[in-house]
């Protein structure tokens, strides 16, 4: 296979052949009217059982990507054949004839980052000079495959996962779902944009620095980083290895839950790999929850609209059974420095091969090539790295004193401390990015950063949307809002849990202005 390059308009070049469903048609389904529905994981089940065949989800997929290619021709650098996946339809209603007996991700679409391997289909990581094929998949996509799975394509990301902007693609930059001004967010750009638009169930991506949580938001669609090492890494190319997370963006939260069902594990060839916790996993009759919130030093940085919708979010989230706490902010805030503003930044060189910055950054997209100048500049010693190893075990010793979970088994009724921050402090244009790449990136990041260094478990959620002048577009637009829960190491289960109690609640933030 040819890898994708650029195409006369400098989007990718997509491989691609033309299928009809009529191939597939049977006696059953012959008369069958058009599907078109929702694509969410449940509401595509029950269809299945009312006698929806995948071969018609495949054919509607396909319709849904090719008109959307008139609006973002570059969100694919890889499309699946129609062909080959009305085949992989096919082989599913074949193999699963029975509607009881079927594997959890039965029919259901999905697209991956362009950083997860794939066997015989090039990883590009949005960098073509550093491009391979790779002989093996990742186990994370082979757990989707196995579970009824039907891959769609490889999406466009952020060049090397190196910023959270969603601008730094040399397959074309995408914006977001709710505005052509505005960023999609990074660096799972691409695959965010999928599950916005309905074109997939759910996507593979990675988050290192909130690289799910940020194109999350910015596109209305959940973004679950499970505990790193839950959910194996093996086959994904890394951006930072002590600090990356497989996760999902799916569009709800019960969605995201069965994809961490479907794809946990550990993996001995994932070198970070946690061993299975040996805490007997129960759903208590009551789950209650305190939580606390970046103090108002901290929420400063937000845009204005940003700070009326988390004080709406904190009043809702309050009503819904949460108790407001005074948590102590100083080991999140001194963990989100320590992550790239730290000798950890120099961990970015190791996924280059040796030798192959000095005489190849001129093929890197300019602002990549600034990152990575920038970090050769800190020349940071060894020394700094222990020192600052030293502070990321202290910062996470305090944080298991704060996100605590405590069990009271005799009542059923167990309560989890978690931490609810705006997943991004603002909402910038692609112009207002291209006018400072590097700073606008950083101050992104004033909630999510800490997330990895501190080996947290969170998920993005949508949280409505509100409404601004856009000046670029001459008319108003709702652009979407959304928050980051956190929670501590190990308590996926208690948070999703959480989450899916506050999920109807937290939908029409915004909406009464």
């Amino acid at each position: 296979m040819t890898l994708p390059g650029k195409g006369p308009r400098n989007g990718p070049i997509i491989y691609e052949e033309l299928g009809m469903l009529k191939i597939w048609e049977d006696h059953e389904t012959a008369g069958m009217d058009y599907w078109d529905s929702s694509l969410g994981i449940t509401s595509l089940s029950q269809d299945y059982e009312a006698g929806i065949k995948p071969q018609h989800v495949v054919q509607a997929i396909f319709d849904r990507i090719d008109a959307y290619k008139q609006v973002q021709p570059s969100v694919w650098i890889h499309l699946q054949p129609i062909g080959e996946v009305m085949r992989a339809a096919n082989e599913l209603s074949i193999r699963w004839p029975d509607p009881k007996n079927r594997p959890p991700l039965y029919g259901v679409a999905f697209s991956v980052k362009d950083s997860i391997d794939i066997a015989g289909i090039p990883t590009t990581t949005g960098c073509p000079p550093l491009a391979f094929t790779p002989t093996a998949s990742a186990p994370v996509y082979q757990r989707c495959i196995d579970a009824g799975g039907l891959f769609i394509g490889k999406t466009n990301m952020e060049q090397l996962a190196t910023g959270m902007t969603g601008c730094r693609s040399p397959f074309g930059t995408l914006h977001s779902t709710f505005s052509k001004s505005h960023i999609v967010g990074g660096s799972s750009s691409g695959s965010a944009v999928t599950v916005s638009q309905g074109l997939v169930s759910f996507s593979l991506g990675s988050d290192t620095a909130g690289s799910i949580r940020v194109p999350a938001m910015f596109n209305g669609v959940c973004g679950f980083k499970p505990t790193k090492g839950t959910v194996s890494a093996r086959g994904v190319s890394p951006a930072c290895l002590h600090q990356d997370c497989v996760s999902f963006l799916t569009s709800n939260v019960e969605d995201a839950e069965m994809l961490w069902d479907v794809c946990k594990g550990f993996d001995k060839g994932d070198f970070f790999a946690k061993l299975p916790s040996t805490r007997p996993i129960r759903k208590s009759k009551q789950l209650r929850f305190k939580f606390g919130v970046p103090p108002a030093s901290a929420l400063e940085i937000c845009s204005l609209p940003f700070k009326k919708q988390f004080a709406e979010v904190i009043e809702i989230i309050q009503k819904s059974g949460g108790k407001l706490d005074d948590l102590e902010w100083n080991p999140f805030a001194a963990a989100n420095e320590l992550l790239y503003n730290s000798s950890f930044v120099m961990e970015r060189l190791t996924i280059l091969p040796e030798g192959w910055l000095a005489q190849n950054k001129q093929l890197l997209h300019p602002v990549t090539r600034q990152v990575f100048e920038g970090t050769l500049a800190r020349n940071s010693s060894a020394v700094d790295l222990f020192k600052d190893l030293h502070k990321q075990a202290e910062y996470k010793r305090a944080v298991e004193d704060i996100l605590t979970f405590e069990e009271d088994i005799d009542n059923e009724t167990d309560e989890i401390t978690l931490m609810i921050a705006p997943t991004t402090p603002f909402h910038p244009t692609i112009k207002e990015v291209d006018e400072d790449p590097i700073g606008i990136n950083g101050r992104l990041g004033s909630f999510a950063h800490f997330a990895n260094v501190l080996d947290l478990v969170g998920i993005a959620m949508p949280c409505g949307t509100y409404e601004i002048e856009d000046v670029f577009e001459g008319r108003k637009t709702r652009l979407p809002f959304g928050v980051t829960i956190l929670a501590g190491a190990g308590l996926d289960g208690e948070l999703l849990r959480v989450a899916a109690m506050l999920e109807e609640a937290l939908q029409d933030v915004g909406q009464e202005e």
